[in-house]
């Protein structure tokens, strides 16, 4: 029916298209106002110390020691104080001492069928808990699985709980037997420890899961595995 749907022919006299500028023309400049409200300053975010901080600490120590005598202020953050104005050659800090660390001492008479029980044997029995839970210095998680203590009352915070995983296949001990042995020491406190962290401190890298490689080529945990390697470079030397 060609009333109902005319057919439509192009119209020659449709909009042009806006013809854009080449590039012979000259490249159009955007026009800026340099004296607009919205500019930053000239010198912004720039600050100008007219006193060091080393100066100021230096005031501030001996504003402080006027005023101990008198008892206003403690000198509880004395430390701290000369730390600002005072270092070493080392770059630590003169006068300054960390805290001791919290020693996690416990006999074996404190150690009760729940704590033998509660000792995770794998990696499943592990429950997670960022609050009630304590950390492995093996694994660095947090669980509420018993932990070793080291017998070295020197020994405090994370330096001496191992979880019984870590222990096992790190180092080939058993968690239950550490715990009711009264000269157990950790790892770290025998200079064995080949956690990460102890590794970075001495200079080498981290192993990784290296327990499947060890047993492997027939080695029970990851410490026997390493002293044949170390045995070995030895020997090739």
């Amino acid at each position: 029916m060609p009333d109902f749907f005319p057919l439509r022919t192009p119209n020659s006299a449709s909009k042009k298209k806006a013809v854009r500028r080449a590039f012979s023309e000259g490249q159009i400049t955007r026009r800026t106002n340099p004296a607009r409200s919205a500019r930053p300053p000239e010198k912004f975010a720039l600050e100008n110390f007219t006193v060091s901080a080393a100066k100021f600490a230096e005031e501030f120590y001996s504003f402080r020691r006027r005023k101990t005598t008198s008892g206003v202020f403690s000198d509880y953050n004395e430390p701290m104080l000369l730390c600002l104005s005072q270092r070493s050659s080392h770059g630590r800090c003169q006068g300054y001492r960390r805290r001791r660390r919290v020693s996690s001492f416990r006999p074996v008479e404190d150690i009760t069928e729940e704590d033998l029980e509660n000792v995770a044997i794998t990696v499943r029995d592990k429950i997670y808990d960022k609050v009630l839970g304590n950390t492995c210095h093996q694994c660095r998680q947090k669980t509420i699985d018993t932990k070793t203590v080291c017998r070295n009352q020197s020994c405090g915070g994370v330096r001496g709980q191992f979880c019984g995983p870590c222990l096992r296949n790190r180092y080939g001990e058993d968690v239950r037997s550490a715990l009711l042995d009264p000269g157990w020491v950790c790892p770290p406190c025998r200079g064995i420890c080949n956690c990460s962290y102890c590794r970075k401190r001495d200079g080498r890298c981290a192993t990784g899961i290296l327990i499947h490689l060890a047993k492997f080529y027939g080695y029970n945990n990851v410490k026997e595995y390493l002293e044949s390697l170390q045995k070995q470079l030895v020997k090739d030397n």
